[in-house]
Formats: structure tokens, sequence, C-alpha cells
């Protein structure tokens, strides 16, 4: 661990320690609950601060790993608990999950959230008609994303494979020349789109935000079929499970988040060294009111 890091993680640690948190409630229970982590910043922050807060009122919390659209079955059955990762950018999960009678619909957890095929500024003078998709059926359009490993196709670099992007599919069903090239995880994608954006070079990948590195000055998102530019990220319950916790899921209901929050402790764990863990824990010192708020009454 870097110095810097190191001073961050004690800067945090301070912050913690100055936290005033009421006496630990008794719980309903003494097993863990079981919430979701994807292994994406974002997302992985979102469930901790409700991890870490019921962690204060008392409740032990278990994060699971899961892949994104493995989760929703994971939450029917049993084996997560709780979500605040259902992002509506592909609502037939959700819908799909709160059809089987298993999965209950807690609300949004405020954060507006959007993602999408996503281009820097310098592709625009290669591919007259953007931010429309059928610039891509322009031959210099293709000429400028392709590389080394792709040429002649356009390099589009998506998303993990298991965040579900239809891009295959799209790309396939329309013809264009372009290969879809998968990222590894969360980091491997952060880490190509900000290469695109320091160097300045015509790139398109999948964007999403909130985010640190992309915002509306450095580039844009591309306009094709079934695009919304704004999306609810939703807190999903196994019902039987819920049931029996009727104190966390009052602090689940009260839950919200802001997208500028988010954003900026995504920049804290991806270049300030910590944890998901530890930046929930930061947000709650400098928060206690917010989150005392979503507490039972005594």
């Amino acid at each position: 661990m870097s110095y810097k890091h190191m001073i961050m993680k004690t800067l945090a640690a301070a912050a913690l320690a100055a936290l005033s948190v009421p006496a630990a409630a008794e719980p309903e229970t003494r097993s863990p609950i079981k919430l979701f982590f994807v292994g994406a910043s974002d997302s992985d922050f979102i469930n901790a601060v409700y991890g870490e807060v019921i962690k204060e009122y008392g409740y032990r919390v278990r994060y699971v790993r899961s892949d994104f659209s493995a989760h929703f079955l994971a939450v029917e059955n049993g084996d997560i608990d709780i979500t605040l990762g259902a992002w509506q950018t592909i609502p037939e999960m959700t819908e799909a999950a709160l059809a089987t009678g298993k999965v209950k619909n807690f609300g949004p957890t405020g954060v507006k959230v959007v993602e999408g095929w996503w281009y820097t500024n310098e592709l625009v003078q290669y591919c007259p008609g953007l931010p429309d998709w059928t610039a891509f059926k322009n031959p210099d359009c293709i000429k400028a994303l392709a590389s080394a490993d792709t040429a002649p196709l356009g390099r589009y670099v998506d998303a993990p494979a298991d965040w579900a992007s239809d891009s295959a599919d799209f790309i396939k069903k329309e013809g264009l020349q372009i290969a879809n090239v998968n990222s590894g995880s969360a980091a491997a994608l952060v880490t190509e789109l900000k290469a695109a954006v320091d160097q300045k070079k015509p790139f398109m990948g999948w964007g999403y935000e909130p985010h640190w590195v992309i915002n509306d000055t450095l580039g844009s998102y591309v306009q094709r079929p079934g695009f919304r530019p704004v999306n609810e990220v939703l807190k999903l319950g196994n019902i039987e499970a819920t049931n029996k916790i009727p104190n966390a899921v009052h602090i689940l209901e009260k839950f919200v988040l802001s997208r500028e929050e988010v954003a900026a402790a995504m920049d804290r764990v991806d270049n300030g060294g910590l944890s998901v863990e530890d930046a929930a824990r930061e947000w709650m010192a400098a928060n206690e009111a917010v989150w005392k708020a979503w507490l039972p009454a005594d």
C-alpha cells in the first residue's frame, strides 16, 4: 500500500472514531443479513452504506459476491436477502424476479443512473451523424475505432460479460463492422475509459454513471433503440427473509443516496485506496444525521 493510501485510510479511521452511534439495538435475528456485491465500486458502495448502517443498528451482515444477472435468482432463492443493485437499465430481470412472488420491491435507492455505448468527443469528427447509432455504418467511423487486434473491424469495449449487455446481439443484428470486446472486470473497463479520455483518442465503450471519469463534457452516449438516459436503481428483497427483519426493512425503505454521493465515493475507492466498506463508513461519519433518520424510533 502506498503512503498516500495509508494516509487516506488513517483519515477514514479517524472519521469513524468520531462517529456518535446509537447503542446497538436488539435485532430480530443473529443470523447475518446477506447483501449483494458485484465487484463494481458504484453498486457495492450503495449496498455497503446500507450494510454498515444496519450493522450499527445491531445486525450482522455478510456481503455475498455474485454476477449481476445471477443475483436476481439468488435473491429469489434466498442466497442473497437484499440487493440495492437492481439497475433498471435492464428492467426485464427485475420484472421476472418480482413475478415469482418470492421477491419484493422496496423502492428506489435515489441514485439515478445511465449506461450504454459511450464515446469520446474525439470520435465525432470521424463519425458524422453521432450520437445516432447509424453513424457506425460509415467506413471512416469504423476505421477510426479499429485497433491492431480488431482491424478492419472497429473496436468496442463492452461491459463485463455478467452485466448482461445486449451489445453483441445488437451489433450482429444490425450487421455493424464492430468487434465486441468484453472487459474482464469493472476495473479493466474503467482503465480503458480513463486511458481514452487522458489520451484524447477516438474511443467507444460501455459507459455508466454516476462515475468519476465519465461526464457530458468529455463525450456522449450513442442514441440507439432501447437507450434510456435516466434509470432507477431499485431495492429488492427476498420476501421470506425480509419478513423476519422488520427493523432492517424500515431502514431499507428510508434509505436514499444521490448520484453525486456515489460518484464521490467511487473516486475514493478507485483512486483513494479505500474499500467500499471504508468509503461507506466515511460517508456515515460525514452524514450522521441523515442515516440516523433512517433508523426506527425507540
